[in-house]
Formats: structure tokens, sequence, C-alpha cells
């Protein structure tokens, strides 16, 4: 057989092929990690919005209360509109993200199909080259052997590489979901806190520390 092959060391087909099955079983634990993440995710945002609408419905305060001011009715009508606004976007992203990935995951499938065909092609077109050597079957038979399982031991070695830095990105993607989803528990206590701060401070000092904060804030942001 002609051609040179890379050098791989001393490890067996066997080994390589152990190898390539434990980097495959690791990218899966960590895709199902990344998923249990998502539903997570998504059954945080499903919570929110569920219970803003209740909240709307069983919280709003009476025009005729007198615990309740007018400042302190528009401060909390302006944060509640806030917050289903901002958990509509967040809903709108992580919808458009889910659309995104089953688009990826649908394209690699079709690769994979592919990958297949191109190699039933190729073992084909092998054993009609075998059938045309018969004259020196024995020896060729032998040199190929040696040569398809070097041949298969590189491919598998390549094959763990590629798995190895498939499992690093997941593990980012990991991470950065993480992040989001502990970003996203932190706003909401953020938000519910200053809903409780706005029930219970004096219209004065709520708004001398919210309203007027906010305004300022605003100014801030568009000077700079």
């Amino acid at each position: 057989m002609s051609g040179e092959l890379p050098k791989i060391g001393n490890k067996s087909l066997f080994t390589t092929y152990v190898e390539k099955k434990n980097a495959e079983e690791e990218a899966m634990k960590i895709k199902n990690r990344i998923d249990q993440i998502r539903q997570e995710q998504e059954k945080i945002l499903k919570k929110n919005i569920k219970e803003e609408k209740i909240r709307q419905k069983v919280e709003a305060p009476s025009p005729f209360s007198l615990s309740v001011s007018r400042a302190q009715r528009e401060t909390l009508k302006k944060i509640k509109s806030e917050m289903l606004i901002r958990k509509k976007t967040e809903v709108k992203e992580f919808r458009d993200w889910h659309k995104n990935d089953l688009k990826e995951k649908k394209l690699q499938r079709s690769m994979d199909q592919e990958t297949f065909r191109n190699k039933v092609i190729q073992g084909k077109w092998e054993e009609k080259q075998a059938n045309l050597n018969t004259l020196n079957q024995l020896k060729d038979k032998r040199d190929k052997i040696r040569y398809d399982v070097e041949l298969e031991k590189v491919k598998v070695i390549k094959e763990k590489i590629d798995q190895d830095q498939k499992i690093r990105e997941l593990e980012q993607i990991e991470q950065q979901e993480l992040s989001y989803l502990q970003l996203t528990i932190q706003r909401e206590n953020q938000t519910k806190e200053k809903v409780n701060l706005a029930q219970s401070l004096p219209p004065k000092e709520f708004e001398a520390k919210f309203v007027s904060g906010s305004a300022k804030s605003k100014q801030q942001q568009e000077s700079s």
C-alpha cells in the first residue's frame, strides 16, 4: 500500500476505540446538563409570566384606597409594566435561540447522513478494488489489513481529538447557560424586592429613592 501514515504511538486499535467512546459519553453527559439548565430557564420564564398575570388581577390597588397614594400606584404600575416587558423580551430571546439551536441540530443530522453515505460508497469501492487484485491476493490482503488497521487508528485518534475539543466547547456553553440562569433569578429577586419596597415605604421616601433616582440615571445615560 502507498502513502505514509502519521505517527500515533503504540496505542492499539481497541484502546483508541475506547478513548473515542469515553469522549462521546462525556459529551453526551454535558449536553444533558445543558438541556436541564435550559429547561429550568424556560420554566422560570413561564412561571414569571403566570405570576405577573395573577398579580395584576389580584393585587391591583383600589382607586379609593387610603393606604396607597397616587404616586405609589403610578410607580407600582410602571414597575409592573417594566417587569412584563422584560419577561416578554427574555421569552422571545429564549425562543429565538431555541429555534436557531434546532436548525443547527437539523444541519448536523444532514451532515452525519452525508458522511454515512460517503463511507458506504468508499466501502464498495474498496471491495471492488480488492476483487481486481486477485493475482497478489495473499500479499495484498495482508498488507491491506495492516494498513487499514493503522489508518483506522489514525481516524479514531483524530475523532477523539475532535471530541475533546467539542467537550471543551460544551463546557463553555454550560457555564454560559448557568450564568444566564443565575442572572435571571437575580433580576427576579431584585424586582420583587423593589415591588415590596414600593408597597412599604412612604410616598415621598419611595419617590426620592426610586423615581428621582431613576430620572437621574436616565439623564446620566443620555449625557454619556
